[in-house]
């Protein structure tokens, strides 16, 4: 899987997992080593393209939105236990 931001013309791409799917549709992903790809979030207004193959169907997705960098809450909680 991986996360791809771009500022500067900068493209950065960095593998993930995602810890949950929230009940509204939401990926949530933990904040390991993404100082890069968070000065990037930052600078394009959370703009974000993630990409996920399955190696057993060989199916491949992207997804494209918008991130939300949460420090805090339930979400947060999640991610500690």
């Amino acid at each position: 899987m991986g996360l791809a931001t771009c500022a500067d013309g900068e493209p950065n791409v960095v593998p993930v997992a995602f810890k949950d799917v929230t009940e509204d549709g939401k990926l949530v992903v933990g904040d390991v080593f993404l100082e890069t790809t968070l000065k990037n979030i930052k600078a394009n207004e959370g703009k974000i393209a993630i990409s996920a193959y399955d190696t057993k169907s060989l199916e491949g997705y992207q997804i494209k939105g918008t991130a939300e960098y949460v420090t805090e809450g339930a979400i947060v909680a999640a991610f500690k236990t």
